[in-house]
């Protein structure tokens, strides 16, 4: 019985770590590149819009994220629709066997 009760504490434990890492991935999985744009659609995903930026550097999202108090993602969205150079901040991970794709935070033209 103790034997069963250890097992399932440090399992608890486990699945609470992996929990706490996955909240806080955007605090610990943030970069900066210059990228060029070469084309932007827009997704419809569970009754909202998913902004995707396609660059040389691969795909990323613009969503709204509220971990960056970002809201503006429609505006930056406009901003990306031109192609050229670009300096962005993103976080998050490609994992392409979930759809999941770093997320632009900021863009700004880059000389």
């Amino acid at each position: 019985m103790k034997k069963t009760l250890r097992i399932a504490g440090i399992a608890l434990t486990v699945i609470g770590l992996m929990f706490v890492g996955w909240v806080t991935t955007p605090y610990w999985s943030h970069g900066e590149a210059v990228v060029e744009v070469t084309g932007t659609t827009t997704k419809r995903e569970g009754g909202r819009d998913v902004y995707l930026v396609f660059t040389t550097s691969g795909t990323f999202r613009n969503t709204d994220s509220l971990h960056y108090l970002k809201f503006d993602s429609s505006d930056l969205q406009g901003q990306l629709n031109r192609p050229g150079r670009y300096r962005i901040n993103y976080y998050g991970f490609r994992v392409p066997v979930l759809s999941l794709y770093r997320n632009i935070t900021r863009a700004e033209p880059a000389p």
